[in-house]
């Protein structure tokens, strides 16, 4: 099998145990948000939301997790070469911050290198009937399908679905508009959990209706040897989804830069998970992987570093579970001087509005 090497490659399986000790207690409960005012714990219950290195807390979650999550999105850098730059209005004051990192001064290793040693762990942390959706784009794509097919076996590649967003402006001018992303779908096992979907058709539609003969698909007939015809309104949903970029008109929009259409996250976990199953996402950004779980009625946990994503994520939940009767939800951090002086500050529930510079 063709392997990617890059420089200073490292293996560090060997290091996973010792790892997985040094991380166990790592991380404390800083809040409880309950429609019940419980403040029991189930740690197998709970939603948890860690801010944090996802690193980190992947080692953290070998402890108690190891092959019990059922759906892992990731949403990581894409070797952009930007960073992604927000405005943060807070009453009268306003200044501004950066939500994303995604400047590599061009070291594809050290990029390649963080992603490996993610996936590795969160392979481990999949459950075996568990799918691995990873986004990306143009940028590195086809280096991380090599590493994906390394981990996981190239026989686990399910799909590269591409998500063709075609309301997204471009600019550019000596190429043709870039206007997809690829998420790569890879299996832990062959026992996967894989549901049908089906999407509306425009207007309904007269085709022959056809049937499986010897693994063979072959039109049916009628007595008199007839075709048969039949209307349809929908159809099976293939690897290329029309789905548009979102727009600040939209209700869910937050104004973080990397923020993902919530259809699309609908249908992954639609498709890769059943209701009761564990989603995780660790690179949580605005929190819609974990709304939309939460909306389908499943469990999940998530992660981000940065505080801004924390907070639209938090946020984004309480909304929900003003509506809607929901599980409670854990929020962890490894508590430094840093992170308390944010916390006692009452950070996370300022009122603020973001928006993307």
């Amino acid at each position: 099998m063709v392997k990617l090497v890059w420089k200073n490659k490292n293996d560090f399986l060997n290091d996973i145990s010792r790892l997985k000790t040094i991380y166990r207690d790592y991380y404390n409960t800083f809040e409880m948000i309950s429609q019940n005012n419980s403040t029991s714990k189930n740690q197998n219950g709970n939603n948890m939301l860690f801010w944090g290195d996802n690193l980190n807390v992947s080692y953290h979650l070998l402890n108690n997790f190891e092959e019990k999550i059922d759906l892992i999105y990731l949403d990581p850098p894409f070797f952009s070469g930007s960073n992604y730059n927000i405005s943060i209005l807070e009453g009268e004051a306003k200044y501004d911050s950066i939500a994303y990192f995604d400047c590599w001064n061009k070291d594809i290793d050290s990029y390649l290198q963080m992603l490996y040693e993610r996936i590795v762990i969160f392979k481990k942390l999949l459950s075996k009937k568990g799918l691995i959706f990873l986004h990306l784009d143009w940028h590195a794509s086809h280096y991380i399908k090599l590493i994906l097919d390394e981990i996981f076996g190239k026989n686990r590649f399910i799909n590269e679905i591409i998500w063709y967003y075609y309301n997204k402006y471009s600019a550019g001018k000596k190429n043709l508009p870039r206007a997809h992303d690829n998420i790569l779908v890879y299996s832990k096992s062959s026992d996967f959990t894989f549901n049908e979907e089906r999407i509306p058709r425009k207007k309904p539609t007269k085709q022959l209706k056809r049937e499986m003969v010897n693994g063979v698909l072959k039109n049916v007939k009628d007595e008199d040897g007839h075709v048969i015809y039949r209307t349809v309104t929908d159809k099976k949903l293939d690897d290329v989804w029309k789905i548009p970029c979102l727009q600040p008109a939209s209700k869910e929009y937050t104004g973080f830069p990397t923020q993902k259409h919530h259809d699309l996250l609908d249908r992954i976990i639609k498709i890769g998970s059943n209701e009761g199953d564990l989603i995780a996402d660790f690179f949580c950004g605005s929190g819609t992987t974990l709304v939309v779980a939460d909306k389908l009625n499943r469990k999940w946990i998530g992660c981000d570093m940065s505080k801004y994503s924390i907070y639209l994520t938090r946020k984004r939940l309480i909304n929900l579970r003003k509506m809607e009767t929901r599980h409670p939800i854990e929020l962890y951090t490894h508590i430094d001087e840093e992170k308390e002086n944010i916390i006692n500050s009452g950070f996370f529930d300022k009122e603020l509005k973001i928006k993307r510079k």
